[in-house]
């Protein structure tokens, strides 16, 4: 892991969807993780250090102006064995905060335009008849064969790509709060996703379409750096974040309270 250069830094809302709610939570959980075990790491490797330096100190084979502080320094200055095996994996690690950040995305848009539908139904109104006679017979009640419909709908774009979601929710008035920076982003991060999770991380034809200004040949690996996980967790954020505001106030959606405390701001 080279220095980083990009803060973490957005913050989360006071109250927003359950949505949003369990994207947060599914956020906080993997960078937990994440720290933890940069935290653990480095600490692992400056106990011994402080231990052999109050040796050397007491012994007068050091002094004390030579002695690092804390194990962010020792990890500047003089990093051990242990932060050198983490930097040789670091590839890995990142690989799977990071495709974990982008499929917990995906998931909270699915998961916002059920909330939507839920409370604005007719939104399917106009569509092709998709309920079977079979469907109608089965059902318990109205509500359950339009809770039915909703999830047969919800089903259908969570196996779409990113675009056609987009597209499916301009055409339904659902907010999907993405400028063009942002959305150009999205799809790298996706097809970032999918060759993570599909091709052991190697560049394909399909990612050079999906981003065709890829500074990386196909057939090279795409190296990760924390950078990379900093700039997803940020992009992703901002949209989860005014995504929900505006579609809250468009559909009078339930506010949920998150956390009015928690910020995620962690700087190397």
């Amino acid at each position: 892991m080279n220095c980083i250069s990009h803060d973490l830094n957005f913050s989360v809302p006071d109250t927003g969807t359950h949505s949003s709610y369990k994207y947060y939570a599914s956020i906080k959980k993997d960078l937990d993780l994440f720290f933890f075990i940069l935290n653990t790491i480095m600490i692992s490797d400056y106990i011994p250090y402080h231990a052999r330096m109050t040796l050397e100190v007491i012994d007068g084979k050091a002094n004390e102006e030579d002695f690092i502080k804390s194990p962010e320094e020792l990890l500047k200055k003089n990093p051990g064995k242990n932060v050198k095996k983490l930097r040789k994996h670091s590839q890995e690690l990142l690989e799977m905060i990071l495709s974990r950040v982008v499929d917990n995305f995906q998931v909270y848009i699915v998961s916002l335009i059920r909330e939507v539908l839920v409370v604005k139904p007719e939104i399917l109104h106009n569509k092709q008849p998709s309920i079977s006679i079979e469907q109608v017979l089965k059902s318990d009640s109205i509500e359950a064969l339009l809770q039915e419909v909703i999830e047969s709908k919800i089903s259908s774009l969570a196996n779409k790509g990113f675009g056609n979601i987009e597209e499916w929710c301009l055409q339904n008035g659902i907010p999907l709060v993405v400028d063009n920076d942002r959305k150009e982003k999205i799809v790298e991060f996706i097809a970032l996703r999918n060759i993570i999770v599909h091709n052991r991380c190697i560049v394909d034809d399909k990612f050079l379409k999906a981003v065709p200004r890829s500074k990386y040949q196909q057939g090279a690996i795409r190296e990760l750096e924390v950078d990379d996980l900093y700039d997803v967790v940020n992009t992703l954020g901002t949209i989860v974040t005014n995504t929900d505001e505006s579609t809250i106030q468009k559909y009078c959606l339930n506010r949920n309270l998150i956390n009015s405390d928690s910020k995620f701001r962690v700087e190397f």
